[in-house]
């Protein structure tokens, strides 16, 4: 049984050095809609990203971004004004460019028949970027949840992202085909197999969506609970049953199966194992195995994630991708999570997250052409 909603509050604005300090954290980013295309053919990039905020902690604006294809390195153009932080796209080979952009046009918005799309920017080596994407047709949308795979391609996660798009759908096949412009040159984009049959572009946008921040790397104290994030104790406030944040209307938690008894009443030598998982928006995404173990004044903790993702209903064409292509349920099972906190006066922890294995972003690619 779980402290009530309301005694959280009162835990959350009054943490004492009674409540167990919380190894766990959970950060959630609101983004109002996207649209991302995967390039063919540009020599130079391989990938493009249109994010569109408005809410309160980001502020109202366009930012684009542009994966490079030789080092996967990613360069990000922000809107003036729009407040993003880079931790939170640490994605690919790592940040490249990072700054301010004056767009000439900056229009991203989803209708419930389709999207809309006018983007046109200059990148950091001097080549005008376009972009042109309408398929709206007056035809009302069916539109699925996904977790994206971005994190698949993270060479060193910081983070375990999870980008959950709410409202996911695909562009449609249309009178007016998508311009994708760099340097003046028209790009391709990857795609599926058997557009024919589905008459669908591989240019996938939502609204809404959110980027969810599992347990970002830390080397500092470990306090009872960080703002923003609610932690929920056993009756006795002997352990960490879940842990909660919320933001722009999202909604993440991370639930521990026996609860995380406190780190600092595990006898020497003892050890505690169980079970995790994370939801997002109520929907259930990865989860895996805990372990705590203390030798001395240190306790070693880990995450494994061991579960894939497993997707609800999803329309016919997205069911076929997500199960022929491996990457979308597999990704999660690649990361684990290492920590080492050290007790005393005042609790410390070190911790990072780990790549076990490939995540098949490559594999991806290949099977789109892209």
């Amino acid at each position: 049984m779980s402290i009530s909603a309301g005694e959280l509050h009162h835990q959350d604005d009054s943490c004492t050095s009674a409540a167990p300090p919380c190894p766990f954290s959970l950060e959630v980013s609101p983004i109002a809609r996207f649209l991302n295309v995967e390039l063919s053919d540009d020599p130079t990039y391989d990938g493009l990203e249109l994010q569109w905020f408005d809410d309160d902690l980001h502020g109202t604006g366009m930012l684009a971004f542009l994966s490079r294809r030789a080092d996967r390195r990613v360069d990000y153009y922000l809107e003036p004004g729009l407040r993003v932080d880079p931790a939170g796209y640490e994605i690919g080979g790592g940040i490249g460019h990072w700054g301010e952009t004056e767009f000439s046009v900056a229009r991203l918005e989803v209708a419930e028949d389709g999207v809309v799309a006018e983007v046109r920017f200059t990148d950091v080596e001097g080549r005008e970027v376009e972009v042109r994407v309408d398929d709206r047709d007056g035809r009302r949308r069916r539109r699925a949840q996904l977790l994206a795979p971005v994190s698949a391609g993270v060479d060193r996660p910081t983070a375990l992202l999870l980008v959950w798009l709410g409202r996911f759908d695909l562009v449609r096949v249309t009178s007016t085909p998508p311009t994708i412009r760099i340097g003046g040159h028209q790009v391709s984009t990857g795609r599926l197999p058997g557009a024919r049959l589905h008459r669908r572009h591989l240019i996938k946008y939502a609204a809404p969506l959110c980027a969810v921040g599992v347990n970002r790397g830390q080397d500092g104290p470990l306090p009872p609970g960080k703002a923003g994030q609610r932690v929920e104790l056993t009756p006795d406030r002997s352990g960490i049953t879940a842990v909660g944040a919320e933001h722009g209307g999202h909604r993440a938690r991370v639930d521990l199966d026996p609860a995380l008894p406190d780190v600092r009443a595990l006898a020497d030598g003892a050890a505690a194992t169980g079970h995790w998982h994370v939801s997002v928006d109520g929907a259930r995404v990865t989860g895996g195995a805990w372990l705590a173990q203390r030798r001395g004044d240190q306790v070693a903790l880990g995450l494994d994630v061991t579960q894939r993702w497993r997707p609800g209903p999803l329309p016919w064409l997205m069911r076929l991708v997500t199960t022929l292509v491996p990457v979308f349920r597999r990704w999660p099972t690649t990361y684990r999570w290492r920590a080492v906190v050290q007790l005393g006066e005042t609790a410390t922890m070190a911790s990072h997250w780990e790549r076990t294995a490939p995540g098949g972003a490559t594999g991806y690619r290949r099977w789109t052409r892209s």
